[in-house]
């Protein structure tokens, strides 16, 4: 069991990433919103790191002198960037894909639980990691959509 915990933690973002690669290549019309995704992505990982810096918090492992399933530098575990990731791919997929989205969101549930079984991070790390993706997502769409209408 150790075993399937510690891959889905440490490799299970895959399956959402590639979820998404393909439904792009599948679904020309939603290469126009590439250049949002990337941006999205840039916010993304903006948020993780200013709220890395504002919030230092142990990895459980550290805290509980006990070894992690998947190697880990005993580093800052908030908050947690895999599910930020899913967290923006969820939120990329929502309105062009509810079923592909309920999927990423299944996995991300998976991934999350094993990180924290994994002892790699704290359920707080993990809910936050998602709404951070989620938020970067939103924000990045809303000055997309703002910049569309200053255009008109």
């Amino acid at each position: 069991m150790n075993e399937i915990i510690a891959i889905v933690a440490q490799w299970g973002l895959a399956i959402p990433a590639a979820l998404l690669v393909v439904a792009l290549v599948l679904r020309a019309k939603w290469a126009e919103d590439l250049p949002e995704a990337a941006i999205a992505g840039i916010a993304t990982v903006v948020l993780v790191k200013l709220a890395g810096w504002l919030r230092f918090e142990s990895r459980p492992f550290v805290v509980e002198h006990m070894p992690s399933l998947v190697p880990h530098a005993p580093d800052n575990a908030f908050p947690s960037d895999h599910l930020a990731a899913a967290g923006l791919a969820f939120a990329f997929l929502w309105p062009r894909s509810k079923a592909l989205a309920v999927v990423v969101l299944l996995f991300a549930a998976a991934i999350g639980t094993a990180r924290v079984m994994a002892r790699l991070h704290w359920p707080i790390d993990i809910a936050v990691g998602f709404l951070l993706g989620m938020l970067a997502y939103v924000l990045t769409r809303a000055a997309f959509t703002q910049k569309s209408l200053v255009r008109r």
